[in-house]
């Protein structure tokens, strides 16, 4: 057994955050898959590491490698891709070859991956109860985010803005703050920035002309390195999930993590996930998933109670630090590992 600093440095790491591969699509990411398979070949023959860790999206890699490689394989399972393409965004048929094709990539890769990593107990809970992976061999950690981007700033005075940006899937539910927004159209004091773009894009935008709605911008998708700024110069973030998906109860949206971290009052949606972190009145405000009414409400309270604003801003940045900082998660990640490697060895 390798020492600890050592075993961690001798790893093979292979994924990509590529955006075309990020944002979920199929080909790229059977490209990328296929593409990190030949550069591992080398590795593979020389025998040279003492683990392999696969990130995003790494099921199907998983697969490839498997019958070359003996040493333990550490696999982020960030997303189901049963869950991802079929159960929520409804890509294929549930009956379809490729469903099957992909229910059976999730359980194969889950089966021979020694450690998976995911990012709430609600979605271990889901892979345990559809795929059949052991709970045993499942850890959380949570999914944090840049602390050198996503950080306290100075507040800007006077903004009335509740932000929200995605990529608009249907678990984000945007449909739902535009309702809200509605609901709120005749109060001066809240206005909606909505950032970004994605497949349900043109439908909200064509709602929003509809309803003739005067308190909402939709504003183009901005780099990573702009969200802070854009996070910073709200009133109040919206973090999500609000749609109706089974998927949307099991995450917790990376988002929240960015704007806890700034020490923002964010609203998030009332599920398992969201629990596993936040806690209402104290770090967060949560609201029912899918009910408009219930996100006006929240809004229009914390739009208009100053003292409660700053009590869950407060409350979040603790939060955060306590319990989703870099430091902590890696070194949660680093400790899961090596007890693997005690356990091969």
């Amino acid at each position: 057994m390798v020492a600890a600093v050592q075993a961690i440095s001798q790893a093979t790491i292979i994924g990509s955050k590529k955006s075309k591969v990020y944002k979920g699509g199929v080909v790229s990411i059977f490209q990328q898959s296929l593409v990190s398979f030949l550069r591992l070949i080398p590795r593979m023959v020389k025998k040279d590491f003492d683990f392999v860790f696969i990130g995003f999206f790494g099921q199907l890699l998983t697969q490839l490698i498997a019958p070359f490689v003996k040493k333990p394989i550490i696999l982020d399972m960030f997303v189901s891709a049963f869950d991802t393409l079929v159960e929520d965004r409804k890509l294929t048929d549930e009956k379809s070859l490729l469903s099957r094709y992909l229910f059976k990539l999730d359980k194969r890769s889950g089966s021979r991956a020694s450690l998976i990593f995911v990012d709430t107990n609600a979605q271990a809970e889901y892979f345990h109860e559809t795929f059949g992976i052991p709970s045993s061999k499942m850890k959380r950690v949570f999914v944090g985010c840049d602390e050198t981007l996503f950080h306290p700033l100075p507040e800007k005075p006077g903004s009335r803005t509740v932000l929200y940006y995605c990529s608009y899937l249907p678990l984000h539910g945007v449909n739902v703050v535009v309702e809200a927004a509605e609901l709120l159209q005749d109060d001066p004091s809240v206005t909606f920035k909505i950032i970004g773009k994605g497949i349900e894009y043109g439908k909200i935008e064509k709602s929003i002309q509809e309803k003739q709605l005067k308190n909402i911008e939709l504003a183009d998708p901005v780099s990573i390195d702009q969200l802070p700024a854009e996070i910073q110069d709200s009133l109040i973030c919206l973090g999500g999930h609000f749609g109706t998906s089974a998927k949307a109860c099991r995450v917790i949206p990376g988002k929240v993590f960015q704007m806890i971290a700034m020490g923002k009052p964010v609203i998030v949606g009332d599920n398992a996930a969201n629990h596993e972190l936040l806690t209402h009145q104290v770090d967060s405000w949560f609201c029912e998933m899918n009910k408009p009414v219930s996100l006006a409400d929240a809004i229009s309270t914390l739009c208009h109670d100053e003292a409660m604003r700053n009590k869950i801003a407060e409350g979040a940045l603790k939060t955060y630090q306590r319990s989703a900082k870099s430091e902590l998660l890696k070194s949660i990640v680093q400790d899961r590992i090596l007890d693997v490697m005690k356990i091969k060895n």
